[in-house]
């Protein structure tokens, strides 16, 4: 077994960019060696803003040799009549290499046919990868990708060398007018160029000693670990962001953090812009001291081995103020005119094309936040402001600037002025959630708000044509819904959220361009998904989930009532029996043909087990009425167990069936209304009774 590895030397690579593309390029390459007959090790990938790096361990240097049997023409057209080889013989025979003697006759499917073992020696490894790998660069995906030259190639960067080992010897091949050879770069500054390899341990030992450091892994523990010292120093807490520590770990080719001051004065700035400048635009840490309060410091994270004069910690210092001083002329500035004299500005700013204005906007999300609060409540009137107000910030310089800040600096500014605490923070958290792990909106205003912004954007993109496709979904439509129904079961809202989107959609008959039934199929649908996803990060099995969204399920919170309940009654080996019977009673009934009324005729009943279970299905019908009245659905379910040997001997004793019209009919009507009652509760039907539940 020999060792391969191969280094892409790039221009620098956005950060961002890196971590889901490596992984794929190391997909892709394990999938394109699977196509051969090569045994090889786990393909390890690693990367620096310069360069992107796969190492296999092990690899067959050649192709196992193989003997295939080949097939051929039939054999009633193999010979001539004289017995030697016909023209369709003769060609499989020359195409493989084969003489008369290696023929043989099989059965194939449509009678005997010609066929032969031939062997194929195996391809060297060298060749292979000669082969592949120009194919393997052009597909690994970006983003975003670039052309240089005039050469007729993309990558993400101009590639400025590759580096390919296999077995201590260069493998040469060339891509994108670069020839492959056994030199790679050190750091750009501080290291050496063109410095000669023979295997991936001396690789990753001189270009460590040209100071790049090509493990990302390696990289974020070296910043955590001066993250962790520098709060053991100084008594304070670094703000911790996951994915700010990994966007530094790729910004860098070795790693190192400086720690930097800002003046005491900036600190008058609220601390999410404070924040917000540091991280966003010059990938800085934050520092809290013992008591929460922020620290005029921050660690910025270098790429370099020291900084023994100073020099990178006054650059990041000054540069930093740079953007403290804007940010605090924004915050002064912003605050001269008040949020509702912005509200004008907002009927020029564009949200979409089809849509208008984010004048137009706000007045469809008061229209749906005042139908919304018809299910909820919260005071029209500070509802009404919250959202009047609640895109004003796009108006502001501030936002303009920084906008991760929009809402947050809404909020600020209502605050500012002096608006009570319910409208401040409404505005403040109405873009909350932006993911499955962010907070809520504190308030109910908070909530309505968000609701009704994602319902706008949800709805009214659908209303326009603007429907999320596979990994499409330009304005986050399905992130959208995925928020509604985040607030909607997370903050316990006992409404029909689905009957009141209902009622909201007459808002967009203005926009519609699309057929109302098939629009409001793809908004459902789409919640649907969405709500499936939540339930099933809860823990919930797929079978339990379209138990309770077989049946209407506009109250998230019912549903999940519903669902919580049916997950504990499977427990109880009475309800899965009744649930099993279920599925029979379901199955007769859909390959039945039912005439008439569908009513009960007790009078037609001709044996005993037929009342009994008519008996049953009144009682249980009074009582799942009453619990589900009540959303004590725990007790509907252990109430529906309770029938479980009424409905075993029915249908060991009765035969559904029967030749007689009248009483077969009256039958299935009493199936009928004994699944009516299961339906009120779930639909049983949907559940996979495993053998250790039964």
């Amino acid at each position: 077994m020999a060792e391969f590895f191969i280094e892409i030397g790039c221009e620098e690579i956005p950060a961002k960019m890196i971590p889901g593309s490596l992984e794929e390029g190391r997909k892709l390459l394990k999938k394109l060696l699977s196509n051969y007959s090569i045994h090889l090790g786990e393909i390890a990938a690693y990367a620096s803003p310069t360069r992107l790096i796969y190492h296999i361990p092990e690899i067959d240097l050649k192709e196992a040799d193989r003997t295939v049997t080949v097939q051929g023409p039939p054999r009633r057209i193999c010979l001539n009549e004289d017995g030697t080889p016909s023209r369709a013989l003769q060609g499989f025979m020359k195409k493989n290499g084969i003489s008369e003697k290696d023929i043989r006759y099989i059965q194939g499917k449509t009678g005997e046919i010609a066929a032969a073992d031939v062997f194929i020696a195996g391809k060297s490894t060298d060749g292979i990868l000669k082969e592949i790998l120009p194919a393997w660069l052009k597909k690994i995906p970006f983003r975003k990708n670039m052309k240089w030259g005039n050469l007729d190639v993309r990558f993400v960067r101009p590639i400025r060398w590759i580096c390919a080992i296999l077995d201590g010897a260069p493998l040469v091949f060339e891509y994108a007018g670069v020839t492959a050879g056994n030199e790679t770069r050190g750091h750009r500054i501080l290291g050496q160029r063109n410095i000669p390899v023979k295997t991936f341990g001396s690789y990753r030992e001189k270009l460590l000693q040209n100071h790049v450091n090509i493990d990302p892994k390696s990289r974020k523990t070296i910043i955590q670990k001066a993250i962790e010292h520098f709060e053991s120093r100084n008594n304070a807490t670094v703000i911790r962001d996951e994915g700010l520590l990994n966007e530094v770990s790729y910004l860098v080719e070795i790693p190192f953090v400086v720690e930097g001051t800002f003046e005491e004065k900036f600190l008058e700035i609220p601390e999410e812009v404070l924040i917000t400048s540091m991280k966003e635009h010059q990938k800085y840490f934050a520092a809290r001291e013992s008591d929460g309060k922020l620290l005029p410091r921050f660690l910025a994270v270098a790429s370099t081995a020291d900084d023994p004069k100073g020099y990178i910690k006054l650059g990041s210092e000054r540069v930093l103020a740079a953007r403290l001083y804007d940010a605090k002329f924004f915050w002064d500035e912003d605050r001269k005119k008040s949020l509702e004299s912005r509200t004008e500005k907002l009927n020029r700013q564009v949200f979409q094309t089809d849509l208008g204005t984010y004048g137009d906007k706000i007045r469809r999300m008061q229209k749906i936040a005042e139908t919304m609060n018809r299910f909820l409540s919260c005071d029209a009137a500070s509802l009404d402001k919250t959202i009047r107000l609640c895109k004003c910030d796009l108006a502001s310089d501030m936002v303009y600037e920084f906008p991760e800040l929009q809402g947050i600096m809404g909020g600020l500014y209502a605050k500012e002025e002096g608006e009570p605490e319910n409208v401040w923070q409404g505005i403040y958290d109405h873009y909350l959630p932006g993911s499955m792990e962010d907070s809520l909106p504190r308030t109910r205003e908070g909530e309505l708000t968000a609701i009704s912004d994602r319902l706008d954007t949800f709805l009214g993109c659908l209303a326009v044509g603007i429907v999320p496709t596979g990994s499409k979904d330009p304005f986050g439509l399905r992130r959208a819904a995925q928020g509604i129904i985040r607030i909607v079961l997370e903050k316990e809202l006992d409404f029909d959220l689905y009957r009141a989107i209902e009622n909201c959609m007459p808002v967009f008959d203005s926009v519609l361009k699309t057929d109302r039934d098939k629009w409001a199929e793809q908004a459902f649908s789409i919640l649907d998904a969405r709500l499936r996803f939540w339930l099933n990060t809860r823990g919930f099995a797929y079978d339990e989930i379209d138990a309770v969204l077989a049946i209407p399920h506009g109250n998230l919170l019912d549903t999940l009532n519903r669902i919580t309940a049916l997950r504990e009654s499977r427990k109880d080996a009475d309800f899965l029996r009744v649930a099993g019977s279920f599925k029979r009673i379901h199955n007769i009934l859909d390959a039945a043909e039912i005439t008439g009324s569908a009513e009960v005729t007790p009078t037609l009943f001709g044996q005993a087990e037929e009342t009994a279970l008519f008996d049953a299905m009144t009682a249980l019908r009074q009582d799942a009425v009453k619990f589900t009245e009540k959303k004590d659905y725990a007790a509907a379910l252990e109430r529906v167990g309770e029938i479980a040997d009424t409905v075993d001997r029915f249908f060991d004793e009765v035969l559904v069936m029967d030749k007689n019209s009248a009483v077969k009919q009256n039958r299935l009507a009493l199936l009928t209304r004994l699944r009516e009652v299961f339906l009120g509760i779930a639909d049983f039907s949907k559940l996979v009774i495993s053998e250790s539940e039964s």
